[in-house]
C-alpha cells in the first residue's frame, strides 16, 4: 500500500478515535475523495465474527486499501459483491440468524427486517400469546 494511503488512514482514525465499527461507507467515500484513483468495492469480508456486509478501495494494482480494517480481528477473506447476491438486512428476534436477501442493486436500502420467516414469526408470536397478559393481535 503507498504511504500517502497509510497515512491518511492513520490521520482518519485519529480524527474519530478510532471508532469506525460501521463506519466503511463513510470512510471509503471519503478517501475516494482524497485519492480519485481509488475504486470503492461493496461485498462482504469473512472474519472471526462470520460474514460481514462491508466497503473497502483498491487500487490500480487491485490492492486492497480498506480505512476501516481496524474495526475486525481478523479478516480471512475479502469478496466484492456482483447484482443478485446477498446483503445482511437483519437479525431474526426469534430464532437470533441473521436475515439476508438477494438484490440488484446497491442505490436502493433494501431495508431492515426483524423476522427471518413466517414460521418464526408464527412461533414467537404463539410463545408471546403464551405470557399471561400479553396477546398479539
Amino acid at each position: 500500500m503507498k504511504p500517502e494511503y497509510k497515512e491518511w488512514i492513520v490521520k482518519y482514525l485519529e480524527r474519530h478515535n478510532n471508532a469506525v465499527l460501521g463506519k466503511c461507507t463513510e470512510a471509503t467515500k471519503e478517501m475516494k475523495e482524497a485519492f480519485p484513483e481509488l475504486t470503492v468495492v461493496p461485498g462482504h469480508v469473512f472474519t472471526d465474527w462470520g460474514q460481514r456486509g462491508h466497503m473497502w478501495l483498491t487500487d490500480s494494482g487491485d490492492q486492497i486499501v480498506d480505512p476501516t480494517r481496524s474495526q475486525f480481528n481478523l479478516i480471512f477473506e475479502y469478496v466484492p459483491w456482483t447484482p443478485g447476491q446477498s446483503v445482511r438486512v437483519g437479525r431474526c428476534m426469534n430464532c437470533g440468524d441473521e436475515i439476508w436477501v438477494a438484490v440488484q442493486t446497491l442505490d436502493k436500502d433494501p431495508g431492515h427486517r426483524s423476522i427471518c420467516s413466517d414460521a418464526c414469526g408464527k412461533a414467537m408470536e404463539d410463545e408471546l400469546n403464551n405470557i399471561p397478559g400479553v396477546k398479539i393481535i
